[in-house]
């Protein structure tokens, strides 16, 4: 059986030997000292990197390494004997730069994906190809806020995707693929298209959602429509074997890194609200006169909504696109009345059309139920 040290507590300097890998749990901050250090393939300065409470690093090294280490409250640390990254990832990450294209990366939730994605675009990126990242996961939205999907093209190396700004972000309206399924797959292929031409190597990373019947379906619609021409399954119990037999595009079937966090429903709630809250910082109240604009729900055709005038829309997260149906910005309906819709948004723009969404936030952009 692997030993895994204990998790120790509070030094502020580490010493890290040829060969091994610090893992390193948020809040903290972390710089290099002496030697070479890296994080899924992106070099380690001597300025902080900053390590989010919801979020782990490993950093490596292969020549020793001084390191000063910052611990926040909670914030984490233990030194490993091995690399976190397992081999099969680096053997995908050679075949992707020997045909480099469209890789679609598939996994349950917590499996490690956005982390392979990470490591991947780096190493892409160090041998000098034009990398473009689609962020397709609307529950845990590393690149956009939830509920959206997005594309952003790397300037040089990230050590989460979380490091990257979106170019273009679309709208989806909830934080579950399962009920917007075909306006995410549509989405998709839209960004893709939208991207591809600029990239050499262009990576999709997708949701969680493969469990039952339903969720295979849509992955195996998706493949089909995306076109890819790799396909990276990171499987632990061979959930993804039936859709990665059925590929025709090139598929290669990755284990779980046995050092990737589960996060409880608590520790994912909390990451979308960091979400919210990081989009809508600095956020004001403006007022839209509905006459100018057009008002829809996220999973209905209608081009205007007919409201309810019991309706009570205070609190829903809405998308506020522009003519093109882009994303401008999020916003919270605070108040419909009068011909008049109050939102707090970031957004200097008028949109052409305001989608409202499933969820309701609080004032303070927490969570606070599901619409319809």
């Amino acid at each position: 059986m692997r030993r895994i040290a204990r998790w120790e507590k509070a030094l502020p300097s580490v010493r890290l030997q040829t060969g091994r890998t610090l893992l390193l749990e948020g809040p903290a901050s972390v710089r290099l000292e002496d030697g070479e250090g890296s994080v899924l393939g992106a070099p380690l300065s001597k300025g902080w990197a900053i390590v989010r409470e919801d979020r782990q690093i490993p950093i490596e090294t292969s020549t020793g390494a001084g390191l000063e280490v910052r611990l926040g409250q909670e914030a984490k640390y233990k030194i490993i004997q091995e690399s976190t990254i397992p081999t099969g990832w680096r053997e995908a990450s050679q075949i992707a730069l020997q045909s480099p294209g469209t890789v679609v990366i598939l996994g349950d939730v917590d499996s490690g994906k956005s982390t392979l994605c990470t490591f991947l675009a780096n190493e892409s990126h160090s041998h000098g190809l034009k990398v473009g990242v689609i962020d397709g996961d609307v529950g845990q939205a590393d690149i956009g806020p939830p509920t959206t999907i997005s594309t952003s093209k790397l300037g040089g190396h990230i050590f989460t995707l979380q490091d990257l700004s979106p170019e273009i972000s679309l709208f989806m309206g909830d934080t579950s693929p399962s009920s917007v399924s075909e306006k995410l797959s549509r989405g998709l292929v839209r960004l893709k298209k939208s991207t591809i031409a600029k990239s050499d190597v262009l990576l999709v990373n997708t949701d969680g959602w493969v469990q039952g019947d339903d969720a295979l379906r849509y992955k195996a619609q998706l493949l089909d429509d995306l076109q890819p021409d790799l396909v990276l399954g990171i499987s632990s119990d061979g959930e993804l074997d039936p859709l990665m037999e059925l590929q025709g595009s090139a598929s290669l079937k990755l284990s779980k890194s046995p050092y990737a966090r589960t996060r409880s429903r608590d520790d994912r709630k909390r990451a979308r609200e960091y979400g919210y809250k990081r989009f809508l910082q600095n956020a004001t109240r403006i007022e839209l006169r509905l006459r100018e604009v057009r008002l829809r729900r996220f999973d209905s055709r209608e081009q205007q909504l007919r409201l309810d005038r019991n309706e009570d829309l205070r609190g829903v997260l809405a998308g506020l696109l522009d003519e093109e149906e882009r994303l401008i910005s999020l916003g919270r309906v605070d108040r419909l009345a009068n011909g008049l819709l109050t939102l707090t948004t970031t957004s200097k723009e008028s949109p052409k059309v305001v989608e409202l969404g499933a969820v309701v936030l609080s004032s303070s952009f927490e969570e606070a139920g599901f619409g319809p």
